[in-house]
């Protein structure tokens, strides 16, 4: 189905798009922004929706801007480059109070988001190859590899990386001897330094003042400078959500789905013994090395395996859970109904599900004391939050 229509786009929706009507039916127009007319060509059709392409903006917003990077629009790694950035932090927070309001049933007012650098914030890239062994990033709804030599959004020292491969006659022949001819590959860049997957294997970079380590073939965040922050506003500064001083006798806090242990990390200043609940064997490893030793309890499996053990009775003075964009499973939530424990701090990377997740544990027991957006991917739809809960006793299990 492809028609040409023209839309009044109303607000943008989680991902990015914006939205309009078309005869009762939403329509998703990528690039777009609120409050603009635009002509379309209506490309995509689902039971209930519409997918449109901009043709021409009519009448466009005042937030709209010139795209930095030339490949805007052709790459896939953008699609909020022609909105200001002021705008895009509001775009971001109204997203997350909609998501909970509709969502969790719960209205949490205006969310504030942590704003990052607009550019140039990036660290970690997954940086591929063309058929004739030039480098580059994926081509926006395509498995093509668009060349290029340079990336706004990328950490300086990335761009410098891809600046110099970029000038070699042979680049895919210069990495072979670590990538083994793979067609893509980590790329992660802080400081002076560049670390190649392949090459290396467990770097270490500064979060929130302390190293830690990590596995370039495992998950680590892509923004330090924003994780810093997020670290330092929970679990690492002088904050309500953890004591001040020692570690207290006998204290006890969990850092469920821990990655590499990154909160396991700083919790361990203030808790006696951290459990580390990880699937992923590789970044348990890594944990293993992050915590103190003797502080931590690492457990190579899924939360919802754990939740189901010994280890998770008993008396908890904190939970950190940092599930995967889907979520908690329902044998996680189930526990958190009747876990023994006053506070709970929620880090997602989808404000969908974590407000899907919020509305069961607000039936258990738990109250949302605070919500914050941290803006982790600048000049994308993607929204990290923190949300905080609190309760004076356990429900029962």
């Amino acid at each position: 189905m492809e028609r040409m229509t023209e839309l009044f786009v109303e607000k943008i929706v989680a991902g990015g798009a914006g939205l309009a009507f078309l005869e009762g039916r939403a329509v998703f127009v990528p690039f777009a922004l609120p409050g603009e007319r635009v002509s379309a060509l209506v490309s995509e059709e689902g039971r209930d929706w519409l997918r449109a392409e901009i043709v021409d903006v009519l009448e466009p917003s005042p937030d709209r801007v010139e795209p930095v990077c030339p490949l805007y629009g052709i790459c896939g790694g953008c699609n909020l480059q022609h909105m200001s950035y002021d705008r895009q932090l509001k775009a971001k927070s109204s997203i997350v109070s909609e998501a909970f309001r509709r969502i969790a049933g719960f209205d949490p007012g205006e969310v504030a988001v942590a704003a990052s650098r607009p550019y140039g914030y990036r660290n970690r890239v997954q940086v591929h190859m063309t058929p004739e062994g030039k480098l580059g990033f994926m081509r926006r709804d395509s498995g093509d590899v668009v060349p290029l030599s340079s990336c706004p959004i990328a950490d300086p020292a990335v761009n410098r990386w891809l600046e110099a491969r970029a000038r070699s006659q042979h680049p895919k022949r210069e990495l072979l001897p670590f990538t083994g001819g793979a067609d893509r590959f980590i790329v992660y860049g802080y400081s002076d330094d560049v670390f190649v997957e392949g090459r290396d294997r467990e770097p270490s970079v500064p979060v929130a003042g302390d190293e830690i380590l990590f596995s370039l073939k495992g998950f680590f965040q892509s923004n330090l400078g924003a994780l810093s922050v997020l670290v330092g506003e929970t679990v690492a500064g002088d904050d309500p959500l953890v004591d001040d001083g020692q570690a207290s006798p006998g204290s006890r806090a969990a850092d469920l789905y821990c990655g590499v242990g990154l909160f396991g990390h700083f919790l361990a200043r203030r808790h006696a013994s951290v459990l580390c609940v990880e699937s992923e064997a590789r970044s348990v490893e890594c944990a293993r090395r992050n915590l103190p030793a003797g502080a931590g309890e690492f457990y190579a499996q899924p939360v919802e395996t754990w939740v189901r053990g010994k280890r998770a009775t008993g008396h908890f003075d904190l939970i950190v859970a940092d599930p995967p964009r889907t979520g908690m499973a329902p044998e996680v939530l189930h526990w958190l109904a009747g876990v023994d424990a006053p506070e709970l701090l929620y880090v997602s990377c989808d404000p969908a599900t974590q407000a899907r997740d919020t509305r069961a544990l607000l039936a258990s027991g738990w109250s949302l004391s605070s919500l914050k957006a941290y803006d982790f991917y600048p000049q994308t739809g993607h929204i990290e939050c923190a949300a905080r809960f609190a309760r004076s006793a356990p429900e029962g299990g």
